[in-house]
């Protein structure tokens, strides 16, 4: 029951914060309305903890616990246009920032074809492929490409739903990442 509870918390702040409203599929998007913002510490519910496997195949891939930087979380699939479209902007940001951690999961696809597109664009960043749904559901994703930003106590501060730019992805870290 605790868990159910902590899930509807979750997704209560993501709604609440409208940065999810609309969010229909492959190739929805933040435009339209305004910007997401980076919720107020207060504000900010615990992330849901999740494991999924590595696309390299060597252990899980962990997102939504405390770490020592903030987190971005990259959800995408090798079939999704726009999220083949903003993938290398995620890239050169992860490049650009060590002080933030990025990872990208790949939602709704086959890890072969997963790993083919990794290739192809050159993503040097974790990846891991969410093959039963957990990041999903656990964060009320209905649409690819979403991007989920965790702050180091691993809650939830800002969601993207749509294509994200690097200033965007700048913009939603640039107070986490100093911040301790």
């Amino acid at each position: 029951m605790k868990a159910r509870a902590r899930i509807g918390l979750v997704l209560a702040v993501i709604a609440a914060s409208g940065t999810v409203a609309g969010l229909a599929g492959c190739g929805s998007s933040s435009a339209g309305g305004a910007a997401p913002e980076v919720l107020p510490e207060p504000d900010r519910a615990a992330a849901v903890p999740v494991e999924v496997p590595r696309l390299s195949g060597a252990g899980d891939l962990v997102i939504g616990r405390p770490g020592a930087r903030p987190t971005v979380v990259n959800l995408w699939a090798s079939w999704c246009g726009p999220c083949k479209e903003e993938m290398p902007a995620v890239q050169r940001f992860a490049k650009a920032n060590p002080g933030v951690r990025v990872v990208g999961i790949a939602i709704d696809d086959a890890p072969d074809a997963a790993r083919e597109f990794a290739r192809e664009v050159g993503v040097t960043f974790p990846l891991g492929v969410d093959e039963d749904d957990a990041v999903g559901d656990g964060y009320g994703v209905s649409g690819l490409p979403t991007t989920l930003v965790l702050d180091r106590q691993g809650r939830l501060a800002a969601t993207w739903a749509g294509p994200v730019t690097e200033a965007e992805l700048e913009r939603l870290t640039s107070s986490l990442a100093g911040a301790s």
